[in-house]
């Protein structure tokens, strides 16, 4: 392996925001899990989008000169703002009864959805290598939570809505991406949070169901949003800009890493051997991907 490859400031832009938006992936599922114990899915996907308005209004009254709406660009935020319904409940959905990192172990599966995706939609063309250091990053992940897995593949609801979850986020990802250049990331949170929350209040019984919450949980449901649809989506929306969309979720992947780090010195759960293993290989994957590799230079120039 060579030394890293040469990167212009607006390589370094995109992996900081990409870092920090998988801080954010790594962190929101706590409080998220938490405040689904007191209130119904429904109303914490109300309460997190809430909060998450709330975030991203400020930044986006002064960014919003950047945004250019048209039949396009709100078409898309439309979609997205389902998408993410859709995706937010599934991971509550996931979350009861379910460990976070094993949760997170299975919403990983957005890294291949997504570089497919933006394969098929966005003509991203995925390298080798890229492919190579996913399946590695994979390999570890699964690694980290063999045993849970084993003691949990049984819980198939689990399973479905974690990968519902996958999807949405992938897709929310890849529609992002076609419009970002057209939309600041900030606006595209509000304008999505919004016709979102405005759908959602038409439910049945939503509105009751929000006022009814406690204070504590919507506590725990800012913390979920600061970390979740604020600082992980609005970060990784971002970091699009300058990375394609493959780079960008491979850094991403290390969010299991941090929620195992988490479980060992918030919560005081010593690591298996196999979860340290599997955290090493997750980080030797990212770091492979970002790496130049004369192999794959040889077989690309072939």
């Amino acid at each position: 392996m060579s030394l890293l490859a040469r990167w212009n400031a607006r390589t370094h832009r995109g992996l900081s925001f990409a870092l920090l938006a998988m801080i954010g992936a790594g962190l929101f599922s706590f409080p998220y899990q938490q405040a689904i114990q007191e209130a119904s899915l429904l109303a914490s996907v109300y309460g997190v989008f809430v909060w998450a308005l709330a975030f991203s209004l400020p930044g986006a009254l002064k960014t919003g000169r950047e945004t250019r709406l048209n039949w396009f660009t709100g078409g898309h935020a439309v979609v997205i703002a389902l998408l993410g319904v859709l995706g937010n409940y599934a991971v509550c959905a996931a979350l009861e009864g379910s460990a976070p990192t094993l949760v997170m172990v299975i919403t990983r599966s957005e890294i291949v959805i997504a570089m497919v995706l933006g394969w098929g939609i966005l003509k991203e063309l995925v390298s080798k290598q890229v492919w190579s250091a996913v399946g590695v990053i994979l390999f570890g992940i699964l690694l980290m939570r063999y045993e849970s897995l084993s003691d949990s593949i049984a819980s198939w609801a689990m399973v479905f809505w974690a990968l519902t979850a996958a999807f949405s986020f992938a897709f929310i990802q890849v529609l992002s991406k076609r419009i970002i250049h057209q939309v600041d990331p900030l606006a595209l949170n509000v304008i999505r949070l919004i016709i979102a929350l405005g759908l959602m209040s038409v439910f049945p019984g939503m509105l009751s169901e929000v006022r009814e919450m406690s204070g504590h949980a919507w506590m725990l449901l800012g913390l979920a949003a600061f970390f979740g649809p604020f600082i992980g989506r609005v970060s990784y929306t971002y970091a699009l800009r300058d990375l394609t969309i493959a780079r960008a979720m491979t850094i991403g992947t290390c969010a299991p890493v941090l929620t195992l780090l988490i479980d060992a010195l918030v919560f005081e759960r010593v690591p298996s051997w196999l979860e340290l293993l599997g955290g090493a290989v997750v980080l030797f994957g990212v770091l492979a991907s970002f790496l130049r590799i004369p192999f794959f230079e040889t077989h690309a120039a072939r």
